[in-house]
């Protein structure tokens, strides 16, 4: 059994917010998409970007205003949100003492074989990096 305690975590200050990177998880299994917990501080938003990777946010706690592209709508607390190759997307968080919390998932157009280990995925730009996401 391998545990990510939250009490060891490791964030950055990534796209906006604090950034707790979750997988590819190297020391113990490869994946073919990556995943991060992220919190967005109230009245904060994250980073305008886009990027080539398809991507899943699920909020975890709180309230905010997704972006993507021109469009804007409220999320809440198990919404699921899609985010398709290339949009513009960012997300406010409209409370003023809550921190906003949400799951993000991110994956490619086109899977790589099952047998693709995560340093050839990451050689493929198969998960965004910071350094690797265009930002506006």
């Amino acid at each position: 059994m391998h545990i990510q305690a939250a009490s060891d975590a490791k964030t950055k200050n990534e796209y906006g917010g604090d950034f707790r990177r979750l997988f590819p998880w190297p020391e113990t299994v490869d994946t073919p998409w990556g995943s991060a917990w992220m919190t967005v501080k109230p009245g904060s938003s994250s980073t305008p970007h886009s990027h080539a990777e398809r991507e899943t946010f699920i909020i975890l706690d709180g309230t905010g205003l997704m972006t993507v592209d021109q469009e804007s709508r409220q999320v809440t607390k198990g919404d699921v949100i899609y985010l398709p190759p290339e949009s513009q997307h960012s997300l406010q968080n409209t409370s003023a003492s809550q921190d906003l919390e949400l799951l993000c998932i991110w994956w490619t157009s086109n899977p790589p074989k099952a047998d693709t280990s995560t340093s050839d995925l990451l050689e493929l730009g198969c998960f965004a990096c910071p350094s690797e996401m265009s930002h506006v």
